[in-house]
């Protein structure tokens, strides 16, 4: 996380509700605080303080604690929950879910302080996306759940569908494909029906990404060229980066390689340009893929390890599950296959941990091919035999067929 993008992107927030002479002195009061300390612990160059301007960080919590209690004694109650959401939203653009939990709960208290439903159902919407975004499901449901029935009683049907859409994907991140469908198609109603255009491209893009799950990769494709448009519309970079990313998983799909790597650098390219870690980690990840299916070992290995490093900051144990089932593979055709049986068996581990049965089907998937490279056939079929049952859950035809394939072939030759 950019200390100084980050730091910019603070104060603008601050500005919005402050006066520009209120943000000038804070930061003022910062370096010279800074200084002084410096000062007396003798930190000196050439016999003077050391000017230490441009280390003024508003990610160092101090600071940020001293810019907080600021505002708290210089706004209303509805500036102040405005501010704490703000921040809140662009520690979450950068990957930092705790800070941005942080955030959004001082937001809530600060609402239910003042009796403000509007700010108290916000912050529990944002929170619950928070922790959907850390697979915490059981959390992320319960702020939701008491969002929605809040705005359902001020009926801001806005608001709504952007809770719709994060319980969609609630569902979806456990591989409730079906469920998951309802509430994203529910989500996009409402957001044309609002006139939202950036957020019925995000309903657009996550039904696509249903439709690549269940193997219809040009309905896929069709649905993100929809999403597309609006996030041009909007000049939504991040959006755009999820989207291109995941434009390069359905060509993935239909093993155009070419056209996946494409998509995932200029995925890359735009997370980069933001700094949102998950994002350049999960591009990063599907590069490793391509490189994988193209049998450039080192290569993909190296930029799984990027990734791992990048998932690793930003606490995204779904997507380092993931990681660690590309890694697994990449050990497999090394002929490193007890390392390769430790990652594979850590991956299913965590998904199932975390109750997403389209990553466990995919584990398990994988520790079959794993099972046919030590020629251990019959732990290879149960390995397939239970991808199968876990692919049939969320509706993933074309693996479903492809694993019973691998059965069928298994069983003729143990016959």
């Amino acid at each position: 996380m950019p200390p100084e993008i980050v730091t910019r992107q603070i104060l603008e927030v601050v500005r919005a509700s402050c006066q520009p002479n209120v943000v000038t002195g804070l930061m003022k009061d910062l370096r010279q605080s800074e200084a002084l300390e410096r000062t007396l612990i003798g930190e000196r160059r050439a016999g003077a303080v050391r000017r230490q301007s441009s280390a003024v960080s508003l990610t160092d919590q101090e600071k940020l604690d001293r810019l907080i209690t600021l505002c708290h004694t210089r706004l209303s109650g509805d500036d102040m929950c405005e501010v704490l959401l703000g921040i809140g939203d662009i520690f979450k653009s950068h990957g930092e879910t705790s800070r941005a939990e942080e955030m959004y709960t001082l937001a809530l208290n600060k609402g239910q302080e003042s009796g403000k439903k509007g700010y108290i159902a916000e912050a529990y919407m944002r929170r619950g996306e928070v922790y959907s975004r850390r697979a915490q499901w059981k959390q992320s449901n319960s702020d939701l759940g008491r969002s929605r029935a809040i705005f359902s009683e001020l009926k801001q049907n806005d608001a709504l569908a952007r809770v719709e859409n994060i319980l969609g994907t609630n569902h979806a991140g456990q591989g409730k494909i079906t469920k998951a469908a309802g509430f994203f198609g529910r989500a996009l109603t409402l957001f044309e029906r609002t006139r939202q255009t950036q957020m019925a491209g995000v309903a657009l893009m996550n039904l696509g990404i249903l439709c690549n799950i269940a193997g219809d990769y040009d309905s896929s494709l069709a649905h993100y060229t929809r999403a597309q448009a609006c996030f041009e519309e909007m000049g939504d970079l991040n959006r755009l980066a999820e989207l291109h990313h995941n434009m390069g998983m359905s060509y993935l799909s239909k093993n155009l390689l070419n056209a996946a790597n494409r998509e995932f650098t200029t995925s890359h390219s735009l997370s980069s340009s933001t700094q949102n870690l998950p994002l350049m980690g999960l591009a990063g990840l599907g590069k490793s893929n391509v490189y994988y299916r193209l049998h450039d070992l080192p290569m993909a290995l190296k930029l799984v390890n990027q990734a791992i490093d990048l998932f690793t900051k930003s606490h995204d144990r779904l997507s380092l599950a993931d990681s660690y089932k590309v890694k697994g593979m990449i050990h497999r055709d090394m002929k490193s296959l007890d390392a390769a049986a430790s990652f594979l068996q850590t991956s299913l581990r965590i998904n199932i941990e975390l109750n997403n049965n389209l990553n466990i089907a995919e584990s398990y998937s994988e520790i079959g091919l794993l099972e046919i490279k030590r020629k251990n056939p019959s732990e290879a079929i149960q390995a397939f035999m239970k991808a199968r049952s876990a692919f049939t859950k969320v509706g993933a035809q074309e693996d479903m067929k492809r694993t019973q394939d691998r059965i069928n072939a298994l069983e003729g030759k143990t016959r």
